[in-house]
């Protein structure tokens, strides 16, 4: 059985919606947060704003997770990068929020950002481009996450669990 890569952004200290994807997690899977998971810059959205909880969650997981700084995450709450590198099954991936300039992006298999609160998935050049959207605050698109699974990219939409697009990584072809 494969294990997959949940994959989430934009969640703004939204403590529903963090754990509406967190319940996606089976064991052995992964989370990737392409930022602003907590939202400590400008916060504080009602009685539902609990980036505490969120942040002792998160330590708490018991798989694989990944967390970049978005622009609305203060580094002295939750320390993150900028960006980082994911290697999950064989592929690798750049987790970023999207409001900086990304670095290189030759080695990547997957470039996965957030920021806009849009969810994209497209292919260009034998390259994955994915913004899985927000669960929280989502502009456009769905409202949901994203699921990686053996070489199956999925936007799953919240709370039906329908798959709104899905783009198999198996049939693209490098440049």
């Amino acid at each position: 059985m494969s294990h997959s890569l949940i994959i989430t952004a934009d969640i703004h200290g939204h403590l529903p919606s963090w754990r509406a994807v967190t319940a996606q997690l089976r064991p052995g899977d992964g989370l990737a947060v392409a930022g602003d998971l907590f939202d400590t810059i400008y916060g504080n959205d009602g009685d539902e704003y609990d980036p505490i909880t969120i942040r002792r969650e998160l330590k708490a997981l018991p798989g694989p997770h990944w967390y970049v700084c978005g622009n609305c995450d203060h580094p002295d709450f939750f320390s993150g990068a900028l960006t980082t590198t994911i290697a999950w099954q064989g592929r690798r991936l750049l987790l970023a929020h999207g409001h900086r300039p990304l670095p290189d992006l030759s080695e990547f298999d997957v470039v996965i950002q957030g920021h806009t609160h849009v969810s994209h998935l497209g292919s260009l050049m034998g390259k994955v481009f994915l913004n899985p959207g927000s669960p929280a605050r989502p502009r456009g698109g769905h409202q949901g996450f994203a699921r990686l699974t053996g070489s199956l990219i999925e936007l799953v939409a919240l709370p039906s669990g329908q798959v709104v697009d899905r783009l198999d990584l198996a049939a693209l072809t490098r440049p």
